[in-house]
């Protein structure tokens, strides 16, 4: 698709503009459809790649892994999203491509034209363009300072190369930042089945996603930045051509479109980290206020029951052994059962056996372990004099 050519002197921001987007746009439906087309490279490559999920799928049904119904829910999921942004053009366009390349300007119509913001009804680029013939004007004309003052026409001449770096610049970034990540689709769809490159496949959307808040921040910015140079200007050009001096416009001029450049810019980089931080989705989208205590909460039980359970390894040991010493305990008090010593005596001296049983004594066993243990506090001749001596 021929774009038309950039024109030097009059309308050549807006031609420049206009050169962009139709460029972005180029790049975005025939890179698409040159990379989906059937019998290319990358088609195959496809094909190639779908077969091997479908195989490792049916391997694993094969060998018996269990399948649930989420993971059929799935795979399907991930086949018909692949089938469609790298087969289907139709599908894609309404999908994608009419989302990023038209639907910011949508968006920036309906919120400019209730904040009555100038250029919000698709005259942007023109209205830009007036601006830009109003700074030639004043670069033309000068500040009206008498003699010569070098400061005046360098801070004239870069206030009007600061504008069309802080317009064209951030426009063209995004414009064709969203074309490349279009034309990609194809190339990327397939990444989407396997875990180990999905994320590159996230991050493709996630960039898509980017330039779609970017470029909405930056034609609303583009917008504020008319409705406050236009009268501006207006009020400046109108002033020299009555002879009056305006010695605080090219001072005035540069802050404003430095200003509006680094926010331009700055608003691309915005949009990036909202699109690429995943913690500050996670937050936004939190069920309530209370969900990240409610975590720190079950981080700090679930640290008590490490710290709990380590103990009890610790005590297990000394548990064991007086398991142990139970159960011998056990077996030499049945051991030494009178019902089993009443049934061993003859009929004649069952009748002695309570008398013995009273004055019978079981010692209790020591514990395992112990058998060689002072159970006592041991002392010695020095301690004994120490304890004397206080």
């Amino acid at each position: 698709m021929a774009c038309n050519a950039i024109r030097t002197g009059e309308r050549y921001l807006e031609s420049a503009l206009e050169h962009v987007d139709c460029q972005a746009q180029s790049i975005g439906s025939f890179g698409y459809m040159a990379l989906s087309e059937p019998g290319s490279t990358l088609s195959v490559a496809l094909t190639a790649v779908l077969v091997i999920f479908v195989a490792l799928f049916g391997l694993r049904i094969a060998l018996g892994y269990p399948i649930f119904g989420h993971d059929l829910a799935s795979h399907a999921l991930r086949l018909v999203i692949v089938l469609t942004l790298a087969t289907s053009w139709p599908a894609f366009k309404a999908i994608a491509y009419d989302v990023v390349v038209s639907g910011p300007a949508e968006i920036v119509q309906t919120v400019g034209g209730s904040a009555e913001l100038p250029g919000s009804d698709g005259s942007l680029a023109s209205r830009l363009q007036n601006v830009d013939e109003g700074l030639a004007l004043m670069n033309k004309r000068g500040a009206g300072r008498r003699g010569v003052q070098q400061g005046d026409w360098f801070q004239l001449g870069f206030t009007r190369s600061a504008f069309l770096t802080g317009t064209l610049g951030p426009l063209s970034l995004v414009r064709l930042t969203g074309g490349i990540l279009l034309a990609l689709a194809p190339l990327v769809a397939g990444l989407l089945l396997f875990g180990f490159t999905r994320s590159i496949f996230t991050g493709w959307a996630k960039g898509l996603v980017a330039v779609f808040l970017a470029t909405i921040l930056v034609s609303l910015l583009l917008s504020v930045q008319l409705a406050l140079m236009e009268p501006w200007l207006q009020g400046v050009i109108q002033l020299r051509a009555a002879d009056q001096p305006t010695l605080s416009a090219p001072t005035e001029g540069l802050t404003m479109t430095l200003a509006f450049a680094l926010m331009c810019f700055g608003a691309i980089a915005f949009a990036a980290w909202i699109a690429f931080n995943s913690s500050l989705s996670a937050r936004l989208f939190a069920r309530n206020s209370t969900e990240a205590p409610q975590g720190r909460r079950e981080v700090l039980s679930y640290q008590t029951v490490s710290t709990s359970t380590r103990e009890d390894r610790l005590l297990h040991g000394p548990a064991v052994a007086a398991s142990v010493a139970r159960t011998i305990e056990r077996d030499q008090r049945f051991g030494r059962d009178p019902s089993v010593a009443l049934l061993e005596q003859a009929p004649g001296q069952r009748s002695a056996a309570p008398a013995q049983q009273a004055t019978q004594v079981i010692q209790r066993p020591q514990p395992l372990g112990s058998t060689h243990r002072s159970s006592g506090m041991s002392s010695s001749r020095s301690r004994t004099n120490r304890d004397e001596a206080r």
